[in-house]
């Protein structure tokens, strides 16, 4: 059996001490496949929350926590209110990837494109006018970034 760090996620509680224990430390970003897991771990929405409340603290974050952030988003199987927490998080992670510059500026353009893409195609989509002003305001902010890349 793998040693997670977060352990037995029903243990949602100790979790939650742990996240806020990692962001206080600096070490949230050597977590980030905890991240991912706590982001597909569907029976205790307390925790899913949590991992998208702490994005902005992951210090180096890497392009699969985005891409699991924008499956988060595109899923219709979970309510309006978290897809719109990921959304503003999707934004948030972006800023930090592209301002950290540590990949290729050929792979942030393409990685961006593909938010934007995604984007579009949820807003081509019949969704909440709620969700749907979430996605073109973290689009809005996403496109500004992109055009520093």
């Amino acid at each position: 059996m793998e040693n997670y760090i977060f352990g037995n996620l029903k243990d949602w509680g100790t979790v939650l001490d742990k996240l806020d224990k990692l962001s206080e430390s600096k070490e949230l970003g050597n977590c980030q496949d905890e991240l991912i897991r706590l982001l597909r771990f569907d029976q205790n929405w307390r925790l899913r929350e949590a991992a998208i409340e702490y994005l902005p603290f992951v210090e180096n974050p890497d392009l699969n926590l985005a891409r699991e952030v924008i499956s988060l988003i595109k899923r219709k199987d979970i309510y309006y209110d978290v897809r719109i927490l990921a959304a503003d998080g999707l934004e948030k992670l972006t800023t930090t990837i592209v301002n950290n510059r540590a990949f290729d500026k050929d792979i942030l353009k393409q990685f961006v494109r593909e938010i934007i893409k995604e984007m579009d195609v949820l807003l081509a989509s019949p969704e909440l006018p709620k969700f749907h002003d979430a996605l073109r305001n973290s689009m809005n902010q996403i496109k500004k970034v992109e055009e520093v890349i």
